[in-house]
């Protein structure tokens, strides 16, 4: 089986179409290389990201499948999927594939966030607070985690401890053994 390093490579000159928002000549290339690798599930998954970034989330839904027949168990597909649904607010459909997604790579930090996130709509806030913690034994600096922490931290009334991780993460203030420094 291909590595996603060397998908990435191969599909290097679309990547960048798409990074470009080049997506219309990025699909035409794409329906090409359709002609002539059927079975490439990678075709299908950035097809799938390209009808995402255009909003064609029913074209989108429908590449991501053809990409999971091809290749079940591709957390990043599972996380796209993932985050149609939560974008259509299928709320309980998008934890699935968040779910799937973290099983197949349990250091997906995206994939815990938006679990958290999703249990914290739901009210979920024990199960929300877990997933973040798991997300933060993964990675204690990791930016965006750290900022849908504080948010949920305040969101539930932990207005110290959510302030506290703000200002340590921007660097407006640092924690030392003996004292706070403000800069």
């Amino acid at each position: 089986m291909e590595n996603k390093n060397s998908k990435q490579e191969e599909f290097k000159d679309i990547i960048k179409l798409i990074e470009s928002k080049k997506y219309v000549e990025a699909k035409e290339l794409l329906n090409d290389l359709l002609n002539k690798k059927k079975n490439d599930f990678y075709i299908y998954q950035l097809l799938g990201i390209v009808s995402q970034y255009t909003g064609n989330l029913e074209e989108s839904i429908y590449n991501f499948n053809l990409s999971l027949n091809l290749m079940p168990k591709n957390a990043g597909v599972l996380y796209n999927l993932g985050m149609i649904n939560r974008s259509l607010n299928n709320l309980d459909k998008a934890n699935e594939y968040f779910l799937k997604s973290i099983e197949i790579n349990p250091n997906f930090i995206d994939g815990y966030i938006n679990i958290a996130q999703i249990y914290e709509k739901q009210k979920k806030i024990f199960e929300a607070d877990n997933h973040f913690q798991k997300a933060l034994n993964i990675k204690k600096d990791h930016t965006s985690l750290n900022r849908a922490y504080a948010r949920f931290l305040i969101n539930i009334g932990e207005h110290k401890k959510g302030w506290s991780l703000v200002y340590k993460n921007s660097g407006i203030i640092r924690f030392g053994k003996s004292n706070v420094e403000i800069n």
